[in-house]
């Protein structure tokens, strides 16, 4: 099984040069990205997640500074303080990666979506033209009227409108894709992934599961009751004065109560982003089938209107529908990718999901 990408504490190593990249786009070659490379790319560039590099290795010093203080003077606190400040430090970079995932994702299929759009209009573009020389020949046979002319004109000329506007979409994806990615945005390439219907094998009770276990929220959390729990402990002695421990009593009920919050929002989260992503799939099989049946509408009518039985109006409404049809069909396998894509990052684990194989989602 050939991994598409991983999510979670294993880091992606660049594959190859972006530099090397940034000079081939420059001489007019036409990289060929896959979905793990572009990650890979993005994973190098982003400013974002080099910060919060930089802050992990900040994080590191003042957590040994703690270690030599403690040596000299002991503070349990203050050493839990910088340990607990460290492991945020790298729990934010891990989240940062997953963004920075998630988004190169969301821009990749941006693209691909804009690109079959773009296919879809232009094949719109070609029935047009094919439908406006059939009502072009009905009316010098007198079978056809000037109205139904007209109209066949203008359903034209709307097609190669939404064909431009596909085309001006395309660019715009393409530069955002650049950015995400963090090259120039006239760099050129060729996506070489596409879009899967592949399913995950998971259910609900084990995705809360694994998120309760890895998300950074719930770790944070757990170092809050862990610091107020010291707090109180040492505040147990004859030298504490009573208001200090009514306060970290307090704390350490509102630590536990947080604990408690932070957890039970993440279950609806993920029990939210699951039905999303399963809404979505059946959504796919819909839209699919919808756009079949247009299909065949469309043959049809297209046969009825060269026999007289249907209306120009008939037959070009046909061929509008089977484009609405094809658009929504492409849509719809987007958003599934996409919720797919959130599903996966929302868990902060180390899953992986592949083109090759289809499981079956399971609902527990």
């Amino acid at each position: 099984m050939r991994k598409v990408m991983l999510f979670g504490l294993i880091g992606l190593f660049a594959l190859f040069s972006v530099g090397a990249f940034a000079q081939e786009t420059q001489q007019g070659e036409i990289r060929k990205l896959s979905l793990e490379e572009s990650i890979n790319i993005a994973l190098e560039n982003n400013f974002d997640l080099k910060m919060a590099r930089y802050n992990v290795n900040l994080r590191e010093v003042e957590y040994e500074q703690a270690q030599a203080n403690n040596l000299l003077k002991a503070s349990i606190l203050n050493l839990k303080n910088a340990e607990f400040a460290l492991k945020q430090a790298k729990n934010n970079l891990e989240e940062k990666r997953r963004q920075v995932i998630l988004d190169v994702m969301d821009a990749y299929f941006q693209v691909l979506r804009a690109k079959r759009k773009v296919q879809i209009e232009k094949m719109s573009v070609q029935e047009a033209k094919g439908n406006l020389e059939i009502v072009k020949n009905k009316f010098s046979l007198g079978d056809a009227s000037e109205t139904d002319l007209l109209q066949a004109e203008i359903n034209l000329s709307s097609a190669e409108f939404n064909l431009n506007k596909a085309e001006d979409q395309l660019e715009i994806a393409r530069i955002d894709f650049n950015k995400v990615l963090g090259l120039s945005l006239n760099s050129q390439f060729e996506l070489t992934d596409t879009f899967s219907v592949e399913p995950l094998n998971i259910s609900i009770e084990k995705s809360v599961e694994e998120a309760l276990k890895n998300r950074y929220e719930v770790k944070k959390a757990q170092d809050d009751l862990e610091l107020a729990k010291i707090r109180l402990d040492l505040s147990q002695n004859d030298y504490t004065p009573e208001l200090d421990k009514k306060n970290a009593k307090i704390n350490l009920e509102n630590a536990k109560i947080n604990l408690e919050k932070v957890k039970r929002q993440i279950t609806r989260e993920i029990n939210q982003l699951f039905r999303d992503m399963e809404e979505k799939k059946a959504n796919i099989q819909i839209t699919q089938r919808m756009e079949k049946l247009k299909q065949e509408i469309y043959g049809i009518a297209q046969k009825q209107y060269k026999a007289g039985l249907i209306s120009a109006t008939d037959l070009l409404d046909a061929q509008i529908e089977l484009t609405q049809a094809q658009l929504s069909s492409v849509d719809a396998l987007f958003e599934y990718n996409l919720a797919k894509a959130k599903f996966i990052k929302a868990l902060a684990t180390d899953m992986d999901y592949s083109k090759k194989e289809s499981p079956t989602a399971s609902k527990g």
